[in-house]
């Protein structure tokens, strides 16, 4: 069984460890077919209910190196699946960032992953999740919204202050994608993206509300 680098340090005592983090070529990678993040992440309990897994996220993500540096910080990315135990599972984060950008900038990204690498199986991959390293900030219309950019049912995304969101894209149906906040422990729905701007992801008001 894999570990990961955190955890054999936890394993060999190191006390000087200032704190979790992920490292590229065990935790995370990118290959031919893109980037691979590592599950189960140790931080995050498994649950039945995906929501739990989702509420342990944004503290978890926020306590890594860079995750709140602003424009000198970074944006991680993971995914949330169905493990081979039939519950749900977040991977590990990547810090990988699209080839080419800037390191301190005031536009971030990370790459989605297109795989989960879990020794255990797993059975689907339900959403993507990533963070954003400034306070108030939200889904980036365009990119975070746009119609060509979801590969999964969800997308979660959350800032500096685990200001929580939710896309429910509903790619390829005729229906409008959704965006919902976390307040407490429900979901309340705040935008709705018109069929004629999925696209492109367009969420400017004025908001179609059904």
């Amino acid at each position: 069984m894999r570990l990961s680098y955190l955890m054999l340090l936890v394993i060999q005592g190191c006390a000087s460890v200032p704190g979790p983090f992920v490292r590229e070529g065990a935790d995370y990678g990118r290959d031919a077919r893109g980037v691979w993040v590592r599950g189960p992440w140790e931080l995050i309990r498994p649950s039945a209910e995906v929501d739990e897994v989702i509420d342990q996220l944004c503290p978890a993500v926020m306590s890594l190196p860079d995750a709140r540096g602003h424009d000198d910080g970074v944006e991680y990315c993971g995914l949330l699946y169905v493990g081979a135990d039939g519950r749900y599972h977040a991977s590990a984060p990547s810090r990988l960032a699209a080839k080419g950008q800037a390191g301190s900038s005031s536009t971030k990204s990370c790459v989605i992953p297109v795989r989960v690498s879990d020794t255990n199986g797993f059975r689907s991959i339900d959403a993507d999740f990533h963070s954003h390293p400034w306070q108030g900030s939200s889904l980036t219309p365009g990119f975070d919204t746009a119609t060509r950019y979801q590969r999964y049912s969800i997308r979660i995304q959350f800032d500096t202050t685990c200001h929580v969101l939710k896309l429910v894209p509903h790619v390829n149906e005729p229906v409008p994608a959704e965006v919902f906040e976390r307040v407490g422990h429900t979901w309340q729905l705040l935008r709705v993206i018109p069929v004629w701007d999925k696209e492109n992801g367009k969420i400017d008001p004025p908001f179609e509300v059904p």
